[in-house]
């Protein structure tokens, strides 16, 4: 053992994670846990996992709070998962060959499924993802470095002991006759951390393994490893030692930190990195672990200079300036330009101040100006300013008015910037087009903007429309325009059935175009005696028509149907408009974001369904009816438009 006062170490506590990976691959532990760089990939069953672990315990602390709470907030607990997907970006996910967002979010969603269908019964639950960080005593003696645990569950079981619950979302069962090394190391980091945090020993600990595929023969999808601690003096015995041994080890001023080429999970890039001289072999800067006294130190409350008497009559720009230069950003004033519902603020940053520096301000300057909400564009694309929107004290509305009007085109008046002019733009240039936003926040007003304009705009010859309906409130309005190729859509069964139609069709006009050897529609309908309409497709609320067909069990053709039409379908004239309130990751998937890349996002609940929409933040600070950002491919940056109302 070691004197807790003497010893120097490069880590600040041992974690049963740190310590796995110190004993397999010592130069990938240095780079995580010593230089603290997480820049490693993650396999997809690693974000199954936590995806899973963070729905489980979304469920847990709301059940503990309220014993009312099960199934019936399951899109609440599902929601939880699939942002933890959404926030992991492709380029940290190892996918290999074979896997993929889509079959992550299946995975996902199946063993979340098979969790509840076998939920396990707990008692008084006493902690949630409960974090704790504590010094030891093994055997008596004073550990030198403090273990830091995450305990997944903890509760008191009908005899009143202790029980550990860690969930481990697995591809196939561990054995229980076999001591797992893992779980054995786990759970004695787990015991200590407990026995301190509760002041008594814990009388166990279960691994709930749950299986990510389904069994075919009906077996039970979830097994119990459990650890009785009382049968296992051993484990014990281990522990210390391993312990020890890992402690000396680190501890030691020739300590080497090499690769292990052969780990699965990080023995490549480990390899790379000691090949290439990136990470350093060398023994890190110690950090003593003497329990040092602190003294508290009473903070005053300083106003911001926004705040003072002298300087409540200042501008809107000068109290941008001031807070900025609060936080050592100076600026000069550029340019104001107020827009329908919103005011852009424009200034351009003294040298040496980071963009991203800008953007961590948006909510400080929201207090200074006691604003509902302030969005920072920094840069505006194509200029050297930085952009600070603050909604107009009153709105206006803009009404949708013939002026707009493009004759025998495909053109959509998007909405008015803060210029107040009109931003159009042509759907067969788009060529699809996807709306998403909240309820309330003007996404239905703008689908009747886009066809009533595209209905005035052509005549019934020139322009077909289908338009798709689940929720049979928000196009039964059009049920007697002319351009309609059927009636207004409302049953799942007939939707499907004209989407399938619309692909063959799509099928039949390039054998058209294929006889008279035209690249488009066009070429076509001024070489050829018979005239191709194009045919726009509306579908309001298709979150409502893909997670139905999923629902049922289908086979979801249907949405490999939309994502044909939007992948073949712009050179033979069928355009798609896509609307969603729901704009999860298992709906406006990977693929279909690729073949959508003009978007619209009107105001959303949070952070999360704004980057699944556009791939960035920026829409939660929207103020709703009809105040959106406009994603042109063609165009750099967000645009912050006012739409039109009819």
């Amino acid at each position: 053992m070691f004197d807790r006062g003497n010893i120097q170490l490069p880590i600040k506590h041992w974690s049963y994670s740190s310590m796995l990976l110190f004993l397999k691959n010592r130069l990938q532990f240095k780079k995580q846990y010593i230089l603290n760089i997480y820049d490693y990939k993650t396999s997809p069953a690693a974000v199954v996992g936590q995806a899973a672990h963070a729905a489980v315990a979304e469920y847990w602390d709301a059940q503990t709070a309220n014993p009312q709470y099960r199934k019936l907030e399951m899109d609440k607990i599902m929601e939880a998962g699939l942002k933890v997907i959404s926030l992991t970006h492709d380029d940290k996910i190892d996918y290999g060959k074979t896997g993929s967002r889509e079959k992550i979010i299946q995975d996902f969603t199946q063993a979340i499924n098979t969790y509840f269908s076998e939920l396990p019964q707990y008692g008084e639950i006493l902690g949630v993802e409960k974090s704790m960080t504590h010094f030891i005593a093994i055997d008596g003696k004073q550990m030198p470095v403090p273990i830091k645990v995450k305990t997944d569950l903890i509760y008191r079981d009908e005899n009143n002991k202790l029980v550990i619950v860690d969930h481990k979302f697995v591809s196939s069962y561990s054995d229980n006759e076999i001591d797992k090394p893992e779980f054995v190391l786990q759970s004695m980091f787990n015991f200590y951390a407990i026995e301190k945090e509760f002041g008594e020993k814990p009388s166990k600990i279960i691994f709930n393994e749950v299986k990510i595929s389904k069994n075919k023969d009906g077996k039970p999808q979830s097994q119990p490893y459990e650890i009785v601690f009382d049968k296992h003096p051993d484990y014990f015995t281990f522990f210390k030692q391993i312990y020890s041994d890992c402690t000396k080890e680190i501890s030691k001023p020739d300590c080497t930190f090499l690769p292990n080429i052969g780990d699965m999970m990080s023995g490549q890039e480990s390899f790379e990195e000691y090949r290439k001289n990136i990470v350093t072999v060398e023994i890190p800067t110690g950090i003593s672990h003497r329990t040092e006294h602190r003294d508290f130190v009473e903070k005053k409350f300083i106003p911001s200079t926004t705040d003072k008497e002298e300087n409540k009559y200042l501008t809107n720009e000068e109290k941008i300036k001031a807070k900025l230069l609060e936080f050592g950003m100076a600026v000069e004033t550029k340019g104001t330009f107020t827009g329908p519902n919103i005011t852009l603020y424009t200034f351009k940053p003294s040298r040496g101040t980071k963009m991203s520096a800008f953007e961590n301000c948006a909510k400080d300057l929201a207090i200074a100006l006691k604003a509902k909400s302030v969005r920072v564009e920094a840069p505006i694309m194509g200029t050297d300013t930085i952009g600070v929107e603050i909604p107009n004290d009153t709105r206006t509305v803009v009404k949708w008015d013939k002026k707009y009007l493009l004759k025998d085109t495909l053109n959509i008046p998007v909405g008015l910037n803060v210029h107040n002019e009109v931003v159009n733009k042509d759907l067969a240039d788009m060529p699809h087009l996807l709306v998403a936003g909240a309820t309330g926040s003007g996404k239905s007003v703008m689908m009747n903007v886009i066809i009533k304009t595209l209905a005035e705009q052509n005549s019934d010859q020139r322009l077909k429309m289908v338009l798709i309906d689940p929720k049979r409130v928000e196009l039964s309005q059009f049920k007697n325009l002319p351009h309609l190729m059927a009636p207004v859509i409302f049953e799942e069964s007939r939707a499907i059935r004209t989407i399938k139609w619309l692909v063959g069709e799509m099928e039949d006009r390039y054998e058209k175009l294929e006889k008279y050897d035209c690249r488009s529609i066009d070429d076509y309908n001024n070489q050829s005696a018979e005239i191709l309409s194009k045919i726009v497709v509306v579908i309001d609320e298709f979150a409502d028509l893909i997670l139905s067909s999923k629902s049922k069990n289908k086979d979801n053709g249907v949405e490999t149907d939309i994502i044909r039409l939007a992948q073949k379908a712009r050179a033979i004239g069928i355009h798609l408009i896509l609307g969603t309130q729901r704009p999860s990751v298992d709906v406006v998937t990977g693929l279909l974001k690729a073949n959508l890349s003009t978007r619209i996002s009107f105001m959303t609940a949070s952070r999360t369904d704004s980057q699944v929409i556009l791939d960035q933040s920026g829409a939660e600070e929207l103020i709703g009816k009809g105040d959106m950002l406009f994603l042109d491919p063609y165009t750099k940056g967000l645009q912050r438009l006012q739409g039109l109302y009819i």
